[in-house]
């Protein structure tokens, strides 16, 4: 973002039909999961339709724009009704699997794309290159939303799915741990900006995601995807 702001605007209106996408289909995703489970809190009070405003959470769409990661707004949900392990995993796992799918139908777009010679670049702005680059922006965000939303920080996807499998044997633990998550966070903000700003200056971003993230963009697209502030491509 610093090195090139202009570089950085450019690619962050990119972003803007991709984040349109990813955010309502990650919740739609997780609402479709709960009541597919029995639970039709989420269609009886009309979630289940897309309604943007109803789905962004500011941080979340901030994240976007800075660090190419994001979340949205939770679908109510009642929980009591997730009573059984596998009921819960389903329910965790819903946003990162319509995000997964979202970004195998946009690798699909963009494979033809690039087969009829469009090149993802957004300079200079040839107009077939652009449409390829704006697809390429849904696919990379929503892989993004996939592989980020899975790691296990407390209130992602991935921390759902270590609660649901032993919160039975450690409730204590997991309580306290939900009654610090703005603590938790504000530790796993400042982590990431010390290593980014100190020597050897590294994007932990880029190594947590790499191990999914990166066979992941191979199979869809044949290639490790990366976007000007997420690189997630260690090899």
């Amino acid at each position: 973002m610093f090195s090139d702001p202009a570089l950085w605007l450019i690619t962050a209106v990119f972003l803007v039909p991709a984040a349109l996408i990813a955010i309502p289909a990650h919740e739609l995703g997780h609402g479709l999961a709960a009541y597919w489970q029995g639970d039709p809190t989420p269609r009886n009070r009309g979630f289940l339709r897309p309604q943007l405003r109803a789905f962004i959470e500011p941080y979340g769409l901030v994240a976007v724009f800075l660090a190419n990661v994001g979340w949205g707004a939770p679908i109510p949900v009642n929980e009591y009704r997730l009573n059984s392990i596998w009921s819960k995993l389903a329910y965790a796992l819903g946003g990162p699997v319509a995000n997964l799918a979202a970004a195998a139908v946009a690798a699909v777009g963009l494979r033809l794309l690039e087969g009829i010679g469009a090149v993802a670049i957004p300079i200079p702005p040839i107009p077939l290159d652009l449409l390829a680059f704006t697809v390429f922006a849904i696919f990379f965000l929503n892989l993004s939303f996939a592989v980020f939303n899975l790691l296990p920080i407390p209130g992602l996807d991935g921390w759902r799915i270590v609660e649901g499998l032993f919160r039975n044997r450690n409730a204590r633990f997991f309580f306290d741990v939900s009654t610090r998550r703005r603590e938790i966070w504000v530790g796993v903000v400042l982590v990431l900006v010390l290593a980014s700003l100190l020597p050897p200056h590294v994007n932990l971003l880029n190594v947590v995601m790499a191990p999914l993230f990166q066979p992941l963009s191979a199979l869809l697209i044949g290639r490790c995807a990366v976007y000007i502030s997420l690189q997630p491509c260690l090899l």
